[in-house]
């Protein structure tokens, strides 16, 4: 038995008590948005029209007031990898993704299902002391107009590889490695032959009671010289390391989602998701040959 490679994942269980009843340490609501009210040149007065036409919204469902300003927080080169045809990551569930920026580059591998237990018993260690993990629900709108929650528990890490194969992936999440035990010399390639310029917007905060919620706007381009956004969503989040929410701050929390939902403009409810339209922008990556 490889008992270093298991002291992250036990790490893990006791902190998190993933073994037993797992803790969500974060908790996200999003919402996909109409792209067409968004354009390169006047992005942050964009920007700033949603975040304008949010607060009256956000402070009938809540009684409290947003508070702070927007400001451009992250640009970020982000690119999706699996195995071409194959799609062997989206088919156990799991995403992988490089996040790169002028600090360098940091990789998540995530699991995704509708089950808190079987996300949380996903092996996500890492070979790193800088690696960070969190078990995050997250709240989207069907078209029907109904909730639906997915259960993200993923690892991110500094990176400092070329990404190619999924050694890359064994590289980092020793667990992962364990479990699947996917060929090292299997090619991997960015989703739909895509790289994304990313464009973060945060400053926006609302008081919920114990916990604040933080917004962000993200637009996603096809490169630095797009005018239109190929992705754009409002999301909010806050977040606990005990998971320790009261009634009142899931309550407003609800209210301010379903609030937004309903009668925000911006918000278009028959959009793909951002990890959806990566994967359907080349129909035929993930089509066997």
């Amino acid at each position: 038995m490889n008992y270093q490679a298991t002291l992250p994942l036990l790490a893990f269980c006791f902190a998190n008590m993933a073994c037993a009843n797992p803790v969500v340490d974060s908790k996200e609501y999003k919402l996909m948005l109409n792209t067409s009210l968004f354009t390169k040149s006047t992005e942050l007065s964009d920007v700033n029209s949603v975040f304008i036409e949010l607060a009256p919204l956000a402070r009938q469902a809540t009684s409290k007031n947003t508070t702070g300003s927007v400001f451009l927080a992250k640009t970020r080169a982000v690119t999706f990898y699996d195995v071409i045809h194959e799609c062997t990551l989206a088919k156990l569930g799991y995403v992988f993704r490089e996040r790169t920026d002028q600090d360098g580059s940091e990789v998540t591998l995530k699991y995704r299902h509708t089950d808190r237990y079987l996300s949380a018993f996903e092996d996500l260690s890492a070979d790193s002391d800088e690696a960070k993990t969190k078990l995050e629900a997250d709240y989207s709108i069907a078209a029907s107009g109904s909730w639906k929650v997915t259960y993200s528990h993923s690892t991110k890490t500094p990176n400092t590889r070329n990404i190619n194969e999924v050694k890359d992936i064994n590289h980092h999440f020793l667990g992962f490695n364990q479990v699947y035990q996917l060929p090292n010399s299997l090619p991997l390639q960015a989703v739909s032959g895509i790289a994304i310029s990313e464009y973060v917007y945060e400053g926006i905060v609302i008081d919920l009671g114990k916990q604040n919620a933080e917004f962000a706007l993200t637009l996603w381009y096809t490169s630095q010289q797009s005018n239109t956004p190929l992705i754009a969503e409002l999301s909010f989040k806050y977040q606990d390391n005990q998971g320790d929410y009261s009634q009142k701050v899931v309550s407003r929390a609800a209210n301010l989602f379903d609030k937004l939902a309903s009668e925000h403009s911006a918000v278009n409810p028959l959009s793909l998701t951002k990890t959806q339209f990566v994967y359907q922008y080349q129909s035929n990556f993930c089509a066997e040959g």
